[in-house]
C-alpha cells in the first residue's frame, strides 16, 4: 500500500537526551537529501557547541543568530533558499555552527522552509540531540509527508532510542517513497540487524528473516552476514555459518571476529590447519584480541605445541586480566606440562572470576585426584560443595517418574556419555551394549559426543535406530524430558567430572534409579545419583574414602575391557637384544609428580644401565622435554638413560611402541586404567603401588583380575624390589611376556558376555527390585539456605610468594619472515610493505597536487619514495608492515572482491590500451620487477594475470568504500587503517582499503560497523578437562 494509506509509526519523546548539540561520531546517522555533502571529518570544538535558546531554537555560546548578515533583498522564500544553500556549503566544509546559523536565519525568513527544518533535524540527529532532532524532523515531515529524507531522520531518532521495530517502519516507508535513496536502504539494513539481535534468543527464525531482509537492502552489509553466521553457528548449522563468515570477511577483510569464529568452527570439525590459519588472520586484524590469543593457545595445546600455547595464553591474560576462560585453558596447559600446582592455581583463579562457570570447577575436582598428601575427605568436601551449588543453579529435580514399579519386568536402561567414539571409555562400555540380555533389558544410548567415528557407528548398531539419541549441546531440561519420555528405569552416566559430561541432566533426576560408572575415579558429589559401581579390591570394605553415592561392589573386577580389533603382535623381550632393561610409562605428565619421579629414579638406580621410555603429548615441546629431563637429573639419572616420545600417528602405532618396553611402571596416587590394559595386552607387566583411595588401587584390581597380583606393591620399598626383581630375571620375564596377552584375553577382565550377564545386569536388577520395594530414591541435600563458597572447603593450590604474578607475561611467537633468497627459491615473490603513492603525469591536476603535498610530509602510505616516475607510482617497502603481509600470505587464505586468490606481486603496471581502474593511478615496486596487470573493471580483475591478492592494511580494488562525489580527490582513513587512502576525483567507487571507510555515502545507515558487535559469537571454552 502507499505511504498515504498507512498511519505513520508512533514517535516517542527521547529518553535522557542532552539539551545541547553533541557530536557523537556516528556515520550511520548522517542524513541524506539536502545534506548530501555533510562531512563527519570536522567535529565540533567546545567553543562551537550549541545550547538551547530563549525562543525554542538554537543559539550559540559565541553569539545568537541574527539577521545582521542577511541582505534585505534576501527576505522571503527565495532568500530562505539562498540561506539553505549557503548552510549546505558550510555543512560540507565542516562548519556546523555556521550551517545551523544559516538554517535558522532561513526559518526566520520562511518558517515553512522544508529544507531548513530537515537539515536542522539532521544536524541535531548526528550530534545526538534527539529532542531538537525530533522537533525539526517532525516539522519537516508535516511539511512534506512524502519526503524520504524526513522519514529517514525520524527512523534514525527511533533507532537512537533503541526503538528498532518502529525505526524499521519509518525506514521502510522511506525506501518505498524513495527507492533510489541509498542512505535509507543502508539505514534500514542496519536497523534490521539490530532487530535480529533482539530476536535471536526468543525467536531465531525471526532473527534470520531480519538479517536476510537486511541483505536485500544492503547486499554488502558485512554486519548482517556476520550476525547471520553467529546465529547459524548457535543453531548448529555450521556449513551455513561458515558461508556467512566468509562473506563477512569478503566485505570486511579486517573483521577479526569473523576469522576467529571460523577458526572455532573448523576446530570443532577437527580441521586444525584451517582453524590455525583463521586464528592467525584474526590476530593480524587485531593483535590484542584476547579471545583469538586464547583460541590459538588451545589449538597449540591440542597439537602438543605447549611452548607456543603458553605464550599465546599468557598474552591473553596479560591483555585481559579478568578473562576467566583463558585461565581455565592455562590450567589445562599446565596440566599437560605436568605442573599440577600451577594448573590448580589457574582453575581456582578462573573460578574466582567466574563462579558460575562449569568447566573450571569440574577441572579442579578432577585435578584433586592427582594430588599427593591430600586428605581424601577434603576432596570429598570439594565435590559435595560443587554439587550443592550446581544443583541450586539447575533447579528442583523430578520426584515422580512415568514408570511402573514392577519387579521382574523388562527394564529400560539408559546410558548417557560424551565418549561414544574412539575414546578410552569406549573400550569399557563396549561390552555393556554388545552383550546385554535383549529379553530382559532394552538399551537406550544418549550421546553427548562432539565427534563420531567408526566406533560410534558400531555402538549405533547395537541398539534400534529409535534408541540412539543425539543430545549434544541440548539444554539439561530438554534432555531430561527426552529421557522421561523414553520411560527410562535406570540411567547410567559414564563420564563423571570429565569433559563434556552431562551431570546437569543427572542432577535433574530424570530416572528413578541412577548410577555412575567407568568414566571417573571418585564421587560425583551429586545426591541425585543413587549408586556407584565398583568392586571389593579397588574399594575394599575397610576403605575410609567417602562417596555421596552408595557403592555397588561387583564380584571380581568392576571393569570389562574390549581390546581394539587391530593390534600388533608381541615381540620378543627388548632387553635380550638391547643388553639393558627398558622401563616405560605412557601416562600423562600430570600423574608424574615429584614423588613419582623420585620413586622411578630409585628403580633406575637399583637397575644399573637401565633406560626409561616415557611417551606423552607434552614432549612435542622441547621446553617440556628439558624440564622433565632436569627433574631426573636432580635425582642422579643421566639424560642418555631417558627416551622421550610424543604422540604416535595411530592407535596401532601407539601399541607398537610397547614392543620397546620390558617393564611398565605405574603412577601414583592416580593409577592408570586404559594405559595399564593396553600395556598388559602388549605382553608388558606393570608394577603398581596400591594406595588407600579408589584412584590409587585401579592397577591392583586389574592385575588381580588378570592373574598377576605379584606385581602389586604395598609401599614404595616393595615397589622398587618388585621392579628390580623382574628386571633381574630376564628369562622369566621373556616367558611371562609371551603369556600375558593370552592370560588377559582369557581372564574375567575381557569376558564381556560373562561380565554383563552374570555380574552387571543382576546388580542392576537388584537395585531395581529395591526401588520397587520402597527404597526411596536418593536426593540432593542442601547444607543451608545459602550455597557454599565456590572454592569450598578452601583453595588447594599452594600460595604464591608475595608479589609474584600468577602468570609470567610472554609475547606470542614472532612471525618468521623468509629471506628474499628463500622466497625466490620457493617461487614466492617479494611482499608489499608500506605504500607511498605518487601522482603520475596523467593524473588529474588536483589529485597530483594533493598527493605531491602529502609526499612532502612523508607520503600517504608510510615511507616516501625518493623520486617519481611519470605515468607510474612507486610502492616502497616498509619494514613495519612486511612481516604482517608475509604472515598473511603464509596462511593461504585470501579475500579479494569476488574471491580472486593468489599472491601479491610487487609490481602493478597500467595497460596502455585501457584506463586504469584507479583513475590514472599506477603503481610499481621498489623490489625486483614482476609484471602485473590490473584490469579496468572488477570482472576483469578476476582474470588478472598474474592473479591479485590484497594483504595487509591496504588492498587494491576492494569495492567496500565509495567516493563522495565532491569533485575533488580526498583522503579516506578508516579506524582499522594505519594509513590513509587516496580516493580519485572521477567518482570511481574504489578506495585502497578493506572495511567501509568513513567516506561512505552521506546518510548511510549502517554498512559495516567496526569493532565487536552486540550478539557476536564468543569463542568456546576450549579444553574441558578430559584426562582419561
Amino acid at each position: 500500500s502507499s505511504p498515504e494509506q498507512q498511519s505513520p509509526p508512533p514517535l516517542q519523546s527521547p529518553r535522557g537526551c542532552p539539551g545541547g548539540l553533541r557530536h557523537t561520531g556516528c556515520p550511520e546517522l548522517v542524513p541524506c537529501g539536502s545534506l548530501a555533502m555533510f562531512s563527519m571529518s570536522q567535529p565540533l570544538t567546545m567553543q562551537q557547541q550549541v545550547v538551547p535558546g530563549q525562543q525554542g531554537h538554537l543559539s550559540y555560546a559565541t553569539g545568537a543568530p541574527s539577521m545582521g548578515g542577511v541582505a534585505p533583498e534576501a527576505a522571503g522564500p527565495g532568500g530562505a533558499a539562498m540561506l539553505v544553500d549557503l548552510g549546505n556549503r558550510l555543512t560540507a566544509a565542516g562548519d556546523w555552527r555556521g550551517a545551523a546559523d544559516k538554517y535558522y536565519d532561513a526559518l526566520r525568513l520562511d518558517p515553512s522552509c522544508f529544507a531548513a527544518q530537515l537539515n536542522l533535524g539532521s544536524l541535531a540527529l548526528v550530534a545526538g540531540d534527539l529532542h531538537r532532532a525530533l522537533e525539526h524532523s517532525e516539522r519537516a515531515y508535516q511539511l512534506e509527508p512524502r519526503s524520504a529524507e524526513a522519514m529517514s531522520n525520524l527512523g534514525g531518532i527511533c533507532r537512537a532510542q533503541g526503538l528498532f521495530e518502529t525505526a524499521v517502519q519509518w525506514y521502510r516507508a522511506a525506501v518505498r517513497v524513495g527507492p533510489n535513496c541509498e542512505a535509507a536502504a543502508q539505514s534500514l539494513a542496519a536497523c534490521l540487524v539490530s532487530c535480529g539481535l533482539q530476536l535471536k534468543v526468543m525467536d531465531p527464525k525471526g532473527a534470520v528473516k531480519c538479517y536476510r531482509e537486511a541483505l536485500v537492502h544492503a547486499p554488502t552489509n558485512a554486519n548482517a552476514y556476520y550476525n547471520l553466521g553467529v546465529l547459524y553457528a548457535e543453531l548448529g548449522k555450521h556449513d551455513k555459518a561458515l558461508i556467512n563468515y566468509n562473506l563477512t570477511v569478503l566485505f570486511d577483510p579486517r573483521c577479526a571476529e569473523a576469522y576467529n569464529n571460523m577458526g572455532v568452527l573448523y576446530k570443532e570439525q577437527e580441521n586444525l590447519d584451517k582453524s590455525l590459519k583463521c586464528y592467525l588472520l584474526a590476530l593480524q586484524c587485531n593483535p590484542r584480541f584476547a579471545q583469538t590469543l586464547n583460541n590459538l593457545g588451545v589449538a597449540c595445546t591440542t597439537i602438543g605445541k605447549l611452548s607456543e600455547a603458553l605464550e599465546y595464553l599468557s598474552r591473553a591474560v596479560t591483555i585481559a586480566p579478568t578473562y576467566a576462560e583463558a585461565y581455565n585453558n592455562l590450567g589445562w596447559l599446565f596440566w599437560d606440562h605436568g605442573d599440577l600446582n600451577q594448573a590448580l592455581r589457574m582453575y581456582e583463579r578462573c573460578i574466582e572470576l567466574s563462579p558460575a562457570s562449569k568447566n573450571p570447577a569440574q577441572n579442579r575436582l578432577l585435578a584433586l585426584n592427582y594430588l599427593h598428601q591430600v586428605d581424601p575427605y577434603r576432596v570429598f568436601q570439594a565435590h559435595s560443595a560443587w554439587a550443592e551449588r550446581f544443583s541450586r543453579e539447575l533447579g528442583p529435580a523430578y520426584t515422580e517418574w512415568p514408570v511402573s514399579r514392577t519387579v521382574n519386568r523388562k527394564l529400560r536402561i539408559g546410558y548417557i556419555s560424551p565418549d561414544y567414539f574412539h575414546h578410552s571409555v569406549s573400550f569399557f562400555c563396549h561390552a555393556l551394549f554388545e552383550h546385554h540380555n535383549r529379553d530382559l533389558f532394552e538399551v537406550f544410548l544418549y550421546s553427548a559426543a562432539g565427534r563420531e567415528d567408526e566406533k560410534t557407528e558400531l555402538f549405533k548398531s547395537f541398539v534400534p535406530d529409535t534408541h540412539w539419541k543425539k543430545v549434544t549441546g541440548k539444554p539439561a531440561k530438554e534432555v531430561a524430558e527426552i529421557i522421561r519420555a523414553d520411560r527410562i528405569d535406570i540411567l547410567v552416566e559414564l563420564a563423571g567430572h570429565t569433559a563434556n559430561n552431562r551431570l546437569d541432566v543427572c542432577a535433574l533426576k530424570p530416572a528413578p534409579v541412577q548410577c555412575t560408572y567407568i568414566g571417573y575415579n571418585n564421587t560425583t558429589g551429586l545426591g541425585a545419583i543413587d549408586y556407584r559401581i565398583t568392586d571389593g579390591v579397588v574399594d575394599p570394605v575397610e576403605s575410609k574414602q567417602t562417596y555421596s553415592e552408595e557403592l555397588v561392589r561387583m564380584p571380581g573386577v568392576f571393569l570389562c575391557y574390549t581390546p581394539p580389533v587391530r593390534i600388533p603382535d608381541v615381540d620378543t623381550l627388548p632387553a635380550l637384544k638391547n643388553g639393558y632393561v627398558t622401563f616405560g610409562s605412557f601416562s600423562c605428565l600430570a600423574k608424574v609428580a615429584e614423588p613419582c619421579v623420585a620413586l622411578w629414579a630409585r628403580v633406575m638406580r637399583e637397575v644399573p644401565n637401565s633406560r626409561l621410555l616415557v611417551k606423552n603429548k607434552g614432549f612435542y615441546s622441547t621446553d617440556v622435554q628439558q624440564t622433565f629431563i632436569n627433574r631426573f637429573k636432580a635425582q642422579g639419572i643421566a639424560e642418555h638413560r631417558l627416551k622421550l616420545l610424543a604422540l604416535a600417528p595411530s592407535s596401532f602405532d601407539h601399541l607398537q611402541i610397547y614392543n620397546e618396553v620390558d617393564i611398565a611402571l605405574d603412577t601414583f596416587p592416580y593409577s592408570n586404567t586404559t594405559t595399564s590394559c593396553e600395556t598388559l595386552l602388549m605382553g608388558v607387566p606393570v608394577v603398581c603401588l596400591a594406595g588407600n583411595t579408589h584412584g590409587s588401587r585401579v592397577g591392583a584390581t586389574l592385575l588381580t583380575a588378570v592373574g598377576l597380583p605379584e606385581f602389586v606393591a604395598a609401599d614404595e620399598d616393595e615397589y622398587v624390589l618388585k621392579a628390580k626383581g623382574a628386571a633381574g630375571n630376564l628369562p622369566g620375564l621373556a616367558a611371562l611376556r609371551a603369556s600375558i596377552r593370552p592370560m588377559m584375553l582369557n581372564s574375567q577382565l575381557c569376558d564381556g558376555h560373562g561380565f554383563v550377564r552374570d555380574k552387571y545386569e543382576p546388580a542392576l536388577m537388584d537395585k531395581w527390585r529395591l526401588f520397587c520395594e520402597g527404597r526411596p530414591p536418593s536426593v540432593q541435600v542442601f547444607s543451608g539456605p545459602e550455597p557454599p563458597d565456590p572454592l569450598a572447603p578452601g583453595p588447594f593450590a599452594p600460595p604464591l610468594p608475595p608479589g609474584a604474578p600468577i602468570v609470567t607475561p610472554r609475547e606470542p611467537p614472532p612471525v618468521v619472515v623468509p629471506s628474499p633468497s628463500s622466497a625466490s627459491a620457493t617461487g614466492m615473490p617479494s611482499m608489499l610493505g608500506g605504500l607511498s603513492m605518487l601522482a603520475g603525469a596523467n593524473a588529474q591536476p588536483q589529485a597530483q597536487a594533493l598527493v605531491q603535498a602529502q609526499m612532502q610530509m612523508g607520503g600517504l602510505f608510510g615511507q616516501a619514495t625518493a623520486a617519481t616516475q611519470p605515468g607510474a607510482a612507486m610502492v616502497a617497502h616498509a619494514q613495519a608492515q612486511q612481516a604482517l603481509v608475509q604472515a598473511q600470505l603464509q596462511t593461504g587464505i585470501c579475500v579479494f572482491g569476488a574471491g580472486v586468490q593468489g599472491q601479491v606481486h610487487p609490481v602493478l603496471q597500467q595497460p596502455t590500451s585501457a584506463p586504469c581502474a584507479f583513475a590514472n593511478w599506477t603503481a610499481a615496486a621498489a623490489a625486483q620487477p614482476q609484471p602485473m596487470i590490473i584490469s579496468p573493471t572488477e570482472a576483469n580483475v578476476q582474470s588478472a594475470s598474474p592473479p591479485v591478492l590484497p594483504r595487509g592494511p591496504v588492498a587494491f580494488g576492494v569495492p567496500t568504500g565509495f567516493a563522495t562525489g565532491v569533485g575533488q580527490p580526498h583522503v579516506a582513513l578508516h579506524a582499522t587503517m594505519s594509513s590513509p587512502a587516496v580516493v580519485p576525483a572521477n567518482g570511481c567507487q574504489r578506495v585502497f582499503s578493506g572495511p567501509a571507510a568513513l567516506c561512505t555515502p552521506a546518510g548511510g545507515g549502517g554498512g559495516i560497523v567496526v569493532g565487536v558487535q552486540a550478539g557476536r559469537r564468543r569463542p568456546r571454552a576450549g579444553p574441558q578437562g578430559r584426562r582419561v
